[in-house]
């Protein structure tokens, strides 16, 4: 079906309700695809960094299972042979790994905490929502222009003004 222009169906008629429904429901399809492929070049973005909280997490637990037993004996040993008993260096031995383990697990917090929800498909939703309540009006986010013909082009590879290029 072609679009119509300025509010009048091909041949100078006015567009038929059947015409209508059909470019409010191709408008409100392109809409929600929009949203979506939006959401996931964010939520890609969030998922590298929670890649490499998990991987922390990943060597902290090898450090802690994999290598235990080798490093715990030769240093309860090194620790007998510079003349601590053997009950307090091997005691030693897990107090050295309990703070090892809390620095890996440190380093995975802090990359949690830099994790955040999709704030620009949040914002869109809602001015999309905020538009489909009213269609006449300007979206709330966005600059003074006139009203709204259809689902508003966004380019889903820009980044947000004043944020780094690269992240």
């Amino acid at each position: 079906m072609s679009s119509t222009t300025a509010g009048k169906a091909p041949g100078g008629r006015e567009p038929s309700l059947g015409e209508l429904v059909a470019l409010a429901t191709r408008d409100v399809s392109l809409l929600v695809r929009q949203e979506i492929n939006l959401a996931k070049a964010e939520l890609a973005r969030q998922a590298v960094s929670a890649t490499l909280g998990i991987g922390f997490l990943g060597v902290a637990a090898g450090l802690g299972l994999g290598a235990l037993i080798a490093i715990t004996v030769f240093l309860g040993e090194l620790f007998t042979w510079a003349g601590v008993e053997r009950f307090w260096a091997y005691g030693l031995t897990a107090l050295l790994y309990l703070v090892l383990a809390g620095v890996l697990v440190l380093f995975a917090v802090l990359r949690f905490r830099r994790l955040s929800p999709p704030e620009r498909t949040i914002q869109t939703v809602r001015d999309d929502i905020a538009w489909l309540r009213s269609p006449t009006a300007a979206p709330a986010g966005a600059p003074a222009q006139a009203a709204r013909p259809g689902p508003s082009p966004r380019s889903v590879a820009t980044p947000p003004p004043g944020a780094p290029a690269g992240s």
